[in-house]
């Protein structure tokens, strides 16, 4: 996710303060994607200023002792050429699938069933409050969203469908015992497979099993 990307095409909209800029990016649901952290939003916009990428457009006087005046920014030009940039950037990035429970997943017949089954359980109740909140919000807004901002949410929902099931399955194989079984084959018995592959054409060598326990 680009904070610069997402800053620099709200400023392509009209002139913006960073704090409605982090509202528009809530009102709009797509902080459903990525956790928005005020921190790097602010410390963008500072980057974006330095750069030249944009600039103050009015200073906005706020009543009250001690209170900083509230700036509203404007993209310049060469942000306008920077977003093109970044744009066509984000486009050309190869998608890696991503999801918090894969990289436990090797591991977890070494957790406690009872506990991971009800992690897994509301990992789902997540999921189905996430693709309930984006429907509701699709049927609102559909009528006069740009389409690839509809697009986006569709996304959103899809992607929560596919993880949904994925968990079920999961959740079912955590019930029946099945997601707690070890290595299937012996270290001899890996290897003697893999070799078999090779002679038959279906893998190619240099190859090493990749599990070292019974």
């Amino acid at each position: 996710m680009s904070m610069k990307l997402l800053i620099l095409g709200l400023l392509m909209e009209r002139d913006r303060h960073p704090y409605e800029i982090r509202q528009t990016i809530k009102q709009r649901n797509w902080n459903e994607s990525f956790k928005l952290r005020d921190g790097s939003l602010y410390y963008a916009v500072d980057q974006l200023r330095g750069d030249g990428l944009i600039e103050a457009a009015e200073i906005v006087s706020v009543p009250g002792d001690n209170r900083p005046d509230k700036t509203i920014y404007r993209i310049t030009e060469s942000g306008k050429s920077s977003f093109e940039e970044l744009l066509y950037a984000q486009f050309n990035q190869i998608s890696y699938p991503q999801h918090p429970l894969f990289l436990t997943l090797p591991f977890v017949r070494y957790g406690n069933p009872q506990k991971v089954e009800a992690l897994i359980e509301k990992q789902i109740a997540h999921c189905e409050a996430r693709i309930q909140r984006m429907q509701v919000v699709l049927k609102l807004k559909q009528t006069f969203l740009p389409r690839g901002s509809e697009l986006m949410i569709q996304g959103f929902i899809q992607f929560s469908e596919t993880e949904k099931k994925w968990l079920g399955e999961m959740l079912n194989d955590a019930r029946g015992g099945t997601l707690f079984t070890g290595v299937k084959m012996s270290l001899e018995e890996i290897q003697a497979y893999l070799e078999s592959l090779a002679e038959n054409g279906d893998m190619e060598p240099p190859f090493s099993p990749e599990y070292r326990e019974k």
